[in-house]
């Protein structure tokens, strides 16, 4: 049995499902997606479903050639299932003949977060303190485009 990854646009009918998703892995509301929702994209907020079910989702946003991750969360039963690779592919092949770069911001404790962005090209270019609302810093990561080669 082949269980089929589907990667599609967010629709308001998703916004319980991934607030409740936020909540349960974050343990903490994040007012940039309820933003997001509120306003409703029409690119760049992604949803992913396994099996037809909703156990992902990313929110990206192109700002001038820098393409950003600014969330990605997949469901704690749905890890290490291709589900998080799936998102992040999608969403470069949406933004690379546009963006030179992707740009994403990553907990410096979370070694396994850190850990699936290398392994996806991306490289750390720094360190923002107190980037968190908890206080927690975070560690800049860029992946360069076919465009443009970094120094780093």
């Amino acid at each position: 049995m082949t269980i089929l990854i589907h990667i599609r646009p967010f629709e308001l009918d998703d916004s319980r499902t991934i607030l409740e998703m936020e909540e349960e892995i974050f343990h903490e509301p994040n007012p940039v997606l309820y933003s997001v929702i509120e306003n409703y994209p029409t690119e760049g907020f992604l949803v992913a479903e396994y099996d037809g079910v909703v156990c992902g989702y990313l929110v990206g946003a192109l700002i001038m050639d820098e393409a950003r991750v600014l969330l990605l969360a997949v469901k704690e039963g749905y890890r290490k299932k291709k589900v998080g690779t799936s998102l992040m592919e999608y969403y470069i092949d949406t933004v690379r003949s546009r963006a030179n770069l992707i740009r994403l911001e990553v907990r410096v404790n979370n070694l396994g977060a850190q850990t699936f962005y290398f392994k996806l090209g991306f490289k750390f270019l720094g360190v923002v303190s107190k980037y968190y609302r908890n206080g927690d810093n975070a560690y800049i990561m860029l992946k360069p485009l076919d465009q443009l080669t970094l120094f780093l």
